[in-house]
């Protein structure tokens, strides 16, 4: 049997996540007073870069198809109609016996890097079945999925990810391509996005690596970048805000936490950082007003763990409690949320069950200096 003949049955017996948008909230494609860029020629793409003031051997274009992988494309792809090729395409790089595309969470490739290397996060897999999907002549494009989002800790500090899929608008609907062939649905707020905002999106993920590695001025470097290319998405200020605070600039730091919220004022990973950073300042009452605007929704554990500590410093141990709980319910894999629910227990005068809560945070954590310290108090 040949590859593209496997393709199509696998396609049908597994019946790969293309499903559509019903459950999404949709937002155009965002302008910064720039025309939305897509399927650009080389050329194309070096002068809108050039445009934004930013150089093309340092911004490359994210979904561009080598000769190479438009032959695989055409082969995986077969054909028939649009979704059916897409429905092959996707089926054919997450199949053993074909391209076996493998999850890593930490890796951002182009479409031409992840093909060589099989292997990327969300936005390494959107790259590349968007540019296979173009290379059979299908327009593909990008979404950003807005709900809980992905967010990680560096310190006291959130920064922010996006999950990224592979959207085909037809007249009456979208329909999605994820990495993530089981799931039957994705919920949340899909926000459509071009060619260069996948740039930012992919420059973003390279300078949260940097910033996590302490290498700031390759992470501001890639972050400036990435505010360029998409300046209308909240995230990239959440993160290049962080750095700017690294490097001691706290006005430039606020500034660019505020420009984020002017997008989107519930952003829960830009309030975090804005409450935080309000707090080194002594602004408390502007910290809780930042945490109260917060959409808890969208809120990462850290964020509730932070209004947990900010509702247990002003005496309110009852609301502290629900936080932490709440935290620990989103995220019942860091500690945390558990220390936040041990000091609220014990100030409410249960010590018993705080020290359950640090028991099942030693388990998760043996070596953490504050469990060991917390259990000794009781």
């Amino acid at each position: 049997m040949s590859q593209v003949s496997e393709a199509r049955r696998l396609s049908r017996r597994r019946s790969p996540a293309l499903a559509a948008v019903v459950a999404l909230s949709l937002s155009a494609c965002t302008s910064s007073g720039r025309p939305p860029l897509f399927n650009a020629t080389p050329a194309g793409w070096n002068r809108a870069v050039r445009e934004l003031g930013l150089d093309p051997e340092t911004v490359i274009c994210p979904v561009q198809a080598t000769p190479e992988m438009r032959r695989a494309a055409h082969l995986y792809g077969g054909t028939g109609s649009d979704l059916d090729r897409l429905s092959m395409l996707h089926t054919a790089l997450l199949d053993r016996n074909d391209f076996a595309f493998e999850y890593e969470k930490v890796v951002t490739f182009t479409a031409a890097e992840a093909f060589v290397a099989r292997r990327g996060n969300c936005v390494s897999f959107a790259n590349l079945l968007i540019a296979f999907a173009r290379a059979v002549g299908v327009q593909l494009q990008a979404g950003l999925v807005v709900s809980r989002g992905s967010a990680e800790k560096v310190d006291d500090l959130i920064v922010t990810y996006s999950h990224m899929v592979a959207v085909y608008p037809s007249a009456k609907s979208y329909s999605i391509y994820d990495f993530y062939a089981d799931r039957g649905s994705v919920s949340g707020n899909l926000r459509l996005i071009d060619d260069l905002e996948i740039a930012a999106i992919a420059l973003s993920n390279r300078g949260v690596a940097a910033l996590r590695e302490g290498d700031l001025a390759s992470a501001r470097d890639l972050l400036e970048k990435a505010v360029r290319l998409g300046p209308k998405l909240p995230d990239m200020h959440a993160n290049l805000g962080i750095v700017y605070w690294r490097q001691g600039e706290v006005d430039t730091a606020l500034a660019t936490f505020l420009r984020g919220l002017e997008l989107d004022p519930h952003q829960a990973g830009l309030l975090h950082n804005l409450a935080a950073l309000y707090l080194q300042l002594g602004r408390v009452a502007e910290a809780r007003a930042a945490l109260a605007a917060a959409n808890l929704g969208e809120a990462s554990a850290y964020l509730l763990v932070v209004k947990g500590d900010l509702e247990l410093a002003g005496g309110d141990s009852k609301s502290a409690l629900r936080s932490y709980r709440r935290a620990h319910s989103r995220d019942p894999s860091i500690v945390p949320p558990l220390l936040g629910i041990a000091r609220a227990e014990r100030s409410l005068g249960r010590p018993e069950e705080a020290r359950r809560a640090l028991e099942k945070a030693s388990r998760l954590s043996p070596d953490n200096e504050q469990v060991q310290e917390l259990l000794e108090s009781l």
